[in-house]
């Protein structure tokens, strides 16, 4: 991946995030299964300000640039931030499709300047 490209911004820089290269190779080949179904549910437990969200960024970023966009049985990345508090259902289900339908649309056009425009 060019370290210029992201679908989704990392806050950390490379060179400060460092001794991660396992669980993000874990991760990402545990999604490449998921177009197989060969996977199992898997959950990354830690304390605040571990960076859990900071491998899953990169894992999406992995997944969105080094597969094949192409190819019908790729796994397409969606990234979504729930917000803390979902006050109005029908709001909140309308921004979860509007996200997922982004994300699809622009890892298929391998455009990720698609996720920054309102629908």
């Amino acid at each position: 991946m060019n370290k210029n490209q992201f679908a989704i911004k990392t806050l950390v820089p490379d060179e400060i995030y460092t001794d991660r290269k396992e669980f993000l190779d874990l991760f990402y080949n545990e999604a490449l299964k998921a177009a197989t179904r060969r996977t199992v549910s898997m959950v990354l437990l830690g304390q605040r300000r571990m960076g859990k969200t900071e491998i899953f960024k990169r894992v999406v970023n992995r997944l969105f640039f080094e597969q094949n966009h192409k190819d019908p049985k790729t796994v397409v990345p969606v990234y979504y931030k729930f917000p803390d508090n979902i006050t109005d259902p029908w709001k909140f289900s309308i921004e979860y499709v509007e996200n997922f339908i982004k994300w699809y649309a622009a890892f298929r056009m391998r455009n990720p300047d698609i996720l920054e425009k309102n629908l």
